[in-house]
């Protein structure tokens, strides 16, 4: 049979032989849950805050035992459950992330295979110029590249444009233009 033991944590002197008593056993009973020193202090702390802040509702030692072990179990609880969302979630957001990608890449590699083949089938100095602006050359850079005048370049892709237009559907065009 249990000894009701009557305390009074209204006194600073009792909660803090009560802090001194059961901080370690508690740490170590909520490290059986989260297995992190850090956490599992941090849940002591704000479980003895809690009983100082409820000081008027304890009478008993096993009042405060109980709600201590209680508290401390919950709140590793409440951290085993926070971290499992926030892993969750992380899976979900780089499994979105490497598909995306992935999706990404292919429309990308395909998309870049079918401009360049109609490309190959434009006029030699078009094919050129359009390969060029393809690899980010400028119309200026091209034009010393290729020996012609910017005008020059500037024809040569308003050519390429409209051939390409004509071959390729409008979605595809418009994508390519961006």
């Amino acid at each position: 049979m249990t000894q009701t033991v009557e305390i009074n944590i209204k006194e600073l002197s009792v909660f803090r032989q009560l802090f001194e008593d059961f901080y370690v056993p508690l740490c170590v009973f909520a490290q059986h849950y989260i297995d992190d020193k850090e956490d599992a202090a941090d849940i002591v702390q704000e479980c003895f805050v809690k009983v100082w802040q409820k000081k008027e509702d304890f009478c008993y030692l096993h009042q405060v035992k109980s709600f201590l072990y209680t508290s401390v179990r919950n709140g590793a609880l409440n951290i085993l459950e926070h971290r499992r969302v926030k892993a969750d979630y992380r899976d979900e957001y780089l499994g979105k992330s490497e598909e995306s990608f992935f999706k990404d890449q292919v429309v990308e590699e395909e998309t870049y295979r079918i401009l360049r083949q109609h490309i190959e089938k434009l006029p030699e100095q078009t094919r050129r110029v359009m390969l060029l602006a393809l690899e980010g050359n400028s119309n200026t850079e091209i034009a010393e590249l290729l020996a012609m005048t910017t005008g020059t370049v500037h024809t040569h892709k308003k050519i390429a444009y409209k051939r390409l237009r004509k071959v390729l559907s409008p979605d595809f065009y418009f994508i390519f233009l961006i």
